[in-house]
């Protein structure tokens, strides 16, 4: 039986009430309180721009292509940078990268800076050769990487799960593989690479929507949140009536496809060698709360004990110019974790 509206009203009221009666959290204390973790490092300064001239560029060729999807009925582009010289059976090293909501695969490149990192970190002997995947998300940039609720032909999850992943597998059967995503991207990231377990070595998020609930309460309500129902008509925005769309109206149902819920019920013997990472600046907080979802996971990682490493830049935003400044950590993170 159908709510009515009158119920809903008086249900999203009483939500409010609550969450305006919760202690509002120390944000100060919390970042001070996990700055002292051995796993997270404090960047004070990132003003200082690497020096990419006099690189060369050229020790690496782009392939573009795409799968005609039966997951998604869309045919789902995505571009290979490979070593030249290097056949794919020797590569020992892939990663995949995810972009964020409406961002595309080319903004790795051309904002994230990803070439640049690569080969000034392979020129100062910090990594070595390896391969990388940058996948359109599909839906005009705005998949979420997840199998949109009720709707058969918007099942994104399983297209990177079930299409993508093993295509790729295929093409490099002796490498072991990382995966890193940005925004929307850090939390498909995530989630792909819990739901792949034994696909990958290394999970990254780099300001990544890695606790979904942040973005609607603003507080970590878990036990209430199951119980609440948010019909579309309660926001304005385009990006809120679409996360409903995505994740559906129920509670329940977004706490199943929550990062920080889903860590909670994780069997930590299947996941105990992957190694985590996450990053993000402390002024990362509107309108999305990453700095606060990044506390949340930090947490969360630290109290049941996964292996991770996490940066926290000062003064840093929700950018492109961010990544690019960051990627070349995480990049050096992935090549030690798969040697």
């Amino acid at each position: 039986m159908r709510m009515s509206i009158g119920l809903i009203i008086i249900i999203v009221i009483l939500f409010l009430i609550f969450l305006s009666w919760i202690k509002k959290e120390d944000l100060n204390k919390k970042l001070e309180k996990i700055k002292k973790f051995p796993e997270v490092t404090y960047i004070p300064d990132m003003s200082k721009n690497l020096i990419f001239d006099c690189l060369n560029l050229n020790k690496t060729v782009v392939i573009s292509k795409e799968i005609e999807s039966k997951s998604t009925k869309e045919k789902n582009e995505y571009d290979e940078i490979l070593p030249i010289n290097t056949e794919k059976i020797d590569i020992k090293r892939v990663l995949i990268l995810l972009h964020g909501i409406r961002d595309s695969k080319d903004d790795w490149r051309t904002k994230g800076k990803l070439v640049e990192n690569y080969h000034y970190l392979l020129k100062k002997n910090s990594i070595e050769e390896m391969a990388f995947i940058l996948p359109e998300s599909g839906y005009n940039g705005e998949s979420w990487y997840t199998n949109f609720y009720h709707e058969r032909d918007f099942k994104y999850e399983d297209y990177f799960i079930k299409e993508l992943l093993p295509q790729i597998k295929k093409e490099f059967p002796n490498a072991k593989f990382g995966i890193v995503g940005f925004s929307m991207g850090g939390y498909g990231a995530f989630k792909l690479g819990i739901r792949s377990v034994g696909m990958f070595d290394v999970v990254g998020s780099i300001s990544g929507a890695v606790s979904l609930i942040r973005m609607i309460s603003n507080k970590r309500v878990l036990r209430f949140f199951k119980y609440i129902y948010i019909p579309k008509i309660l926001f304005e925005k385009f990006e809120k009536k679409h996360f409903v769309r995505v994740f559906s109206s129920k509670g329940r149902k977004i706490l199943k496809e929550d990062v920080y819920s889903i860590f909670k019920k994780l069997k930590y013997e299947k996941y105990k060698n992957i190694k985590f990472y996450a990053s993000v600046g402390t002024e990362d907080k509107e309108p999305y709360l990453m700095l606060q979802q990044w506390i949340d996971i930090v947490g969360r990682m630290k109290k049941y004990k996964y292996k991770f490493k996490a940066y926290l830049y000062k003064n840093q935003t929700h950018t492109w110019d961010y990544v690019s400044k960051d990627l070349g950590n995480f990049l050096k993170y992935f090549y030690e974790n798969t040697k």
